[in-house]
């Protein structure tokens, strides 16, 4: 045996390169097994994702591209809301899963549903709803569109999560949301066979309906909002055809649609948009590009849901009208008023917000929005807790009003007006603000104005971890048609005379706003 075969030889130094070799192994090793474990953590997280484009990837779907995850404000606003003004969808941790001992009543007369991102909140909760529309699709492309969709869950969250839901409350309807607003940025041309791309809508519309049998959802919620008055007839044509094909599957549509109010009759106008075929009639005050393109009666002889967004009428800009709430009673009053002549009551619904926003009264702050635990903290340190909110009052019996230039200028607008909304009046950093929020007791009042007129239901905008914990317990009386009965409301004509709702002057020549109104009406940000 030679020296350099003697077990008791000393062992020799390993090369430089051996030692560089040895070192690139073990970090790609460590490396590999770092990234399985983050994304088997990932992928079994209640996060949400961020819309946005991405490159195929493999899919087993070739229509939809996956995408990584958001967070979400007003579903109008998701192209321009900051991500830091927005409440985080999962800032409650997660927690064990408790089985209800209860189950929606599918015979119910009204109808519990709900918008989210939030896949906690969503298991958390679903058996409080009779419907959940995961806030999950865009569309693939921008200024242009191929018929594509871009989803927020991946190819198996899709089918994982639809049975999980369905094994937590067998009864509920799954009933996912495309959602597109038009902006500089995005729009929604092709998708609707603008410039004679039937060939794409065609194509978008067998992309929907592969989605649904896919994933064995319910139906589809087409969300598509802010579209100038020149697509109206081609969103019409598109939403029929595509209707036509979902029934032919079994499965239901949805439609959310813009908030509208009865116009008088001496200022109902015709709106001459360039390539209809016909003028638009304005019988409703919003005289803005969205409103326009959503004609009620129109989309009610397809969908089998007609779902208002009855939000953000009190925008968080410091715009007219200023401070308020985002869906007082008598503004929710005047939009049934309208919309139950052109949509049959059963297939009705009004989009509620769980949000409110919180404005500065004297200095410059930008408004922010405000949940559940922000009024808890508020509650914490001295303010003053109005509900019911009388405006005038306050601004009356207040001796701090002068400085509060951001709400006594649009004092007109509350006159006479008690709203159910409550709010907090309060100084944080040497400025006076007031916050407008959501609780039981207002949810509770609006709630009771939807049944009093034999809606379908209603939906929330949003369902997020942060709702206020009370309305869960009204929910759960009201999805097992445990609320006593209310007294039904008589038909009500619409005015005759101005009432000031929003500030909308008429014209004798329309004009239709390419932005969205200074008095928005409406609105889904992560």
């Amino acid at each position: 045996m030679s020296e350099s075969q003697s077990p008791n030889a000393p062992k020799r130094p390993l090369s430089n390169v051996a030692k560089y070799s040895l070192l690139f192994a073990s970090w790609f090793f460590l490396s590999a097994i770092s990234f399985y474990l983050g994304m088997n953590l990932m992928q079994n997280s209640g996060s949400s994702l961020v819309l946005k484009d991405l490159p195929k990837t493999g899919n087993t779907n070739p229509s939809v591209v996956e995408a990584s995850t958001p967070s979400l404000g007003t579903p109008s606003e998701m192209e321009t809301t900051n991500p830091t003004d927005s409440k985080p969808t999962t800032s409650v941790e997660e927690e064990v899963m408790e089985t209800p001992n209860f189950l929606p009543d599918e015979n119910v007369s009204f109808r519990s549903s709900a918008w989210s991102t939030d896949w906690t909140a969503m298991k958390k909760t679903v058996h409080l709803y009779n419907e959940i529309h995961p806030f999950i699709y865009t569309m693939k492309g921008g200024l242009s569109n191929t018929g594509e969709l871009i989803s927020t869950w991946s190819t198996s969250s899709r089918k994982e999560r639809v049975q999980e839901l369905r094994a937590l409350n067998p009864n509920v309807k799954i009933i996912p949301t495309i959602f597109r607003w038009e902006n500089p940025k995005e729009k929604i041309q092709e998708n609707i066979g603008m410039g004679g791309r039937n060939d794409i809508r065609d194509h978008h519309i067998q992309v929907i309906v592969n989605e649904i049998m896919t994933y064995g959802y319910d139906g589809i919620d087409i969300d598509y909002e802010g579209m100038s008055c020149d697509k109206k007839e081609k969103f019409e044509e598109f939403f029929a055809l595509l209707a036509k094909e979902v029934h032919k599957k079994g499965k239901l549509i949805s439609v959310a649609v813009h908030p509208k109010t009865p116009a008088e009759k001496s200022k109902k106008k015709e709106l001459q948009c360039r390539g209809l075929s016909k003028p638009i009639q304005l019988d409703f005050r919003e005289n803005w590009r969205g409103p326009t393109t959503h004609d009620y009666a129109f989309l009610a002889k397809h969908a089998d849901r007609v779902k208002i967004m009855a939000y953000e009428l009190h925008p968080r800009k410091y715009h007219n009208p200023g401070p308020g709430p985002q869906a007082p009673n008598v503004w929710l009053k005047d939009i049934i008023t309208y919309a139950k002549k052109r949509v049959p009551t059963h297939k009705l619904y009004m989009a509620i917000p769980t949000y409110g926003y919180d404005w500065a009264l004297n200095c410059k702050s930008s408004a922010k929005a405000i949940y559940h635990s922000d009024a808890q903290r508020i509650k914490a340190g001295t303010h003053k807790n109005r509900q019911p909110t009388d405006i005038n009052r306050i601004l009356n019996e207040e001796n701090k009003v002068a400085s509060w230039r951001n709400l006594s200028k649009f004092s007109d607008i509350h006159k006479n007006r008690a709203y159910e909304d409550p709010s907090l009046w309060y100084t944080s950093g040497g400025c006076d603000r007031v916050a407008f929020y959501m609780n039981r007791r207002a949810f509770e009042e609006k709630m009771t104005l939807l049944r009093k007129y034999d809606l379908g239901g209603f939906s929330f905008w949003q369902l997020v971890t942060d709702n206020d914990p009370e309305i869960n317990v009204y929910l759960s009386k009201l999805v097992q048609g445990q609320l006593p009965p209310v007294e039904k409301a008589k038909e009500e004509e619409e005015p005759k005379e101005e009432t000031t709702i929003q500030n909308t002057e008429s014209k004798e020549t329309v004009k239709v706003s390419e932005s969205k109104p200074k008095s928005k009406s409406k609105t889904k940000q992560f």
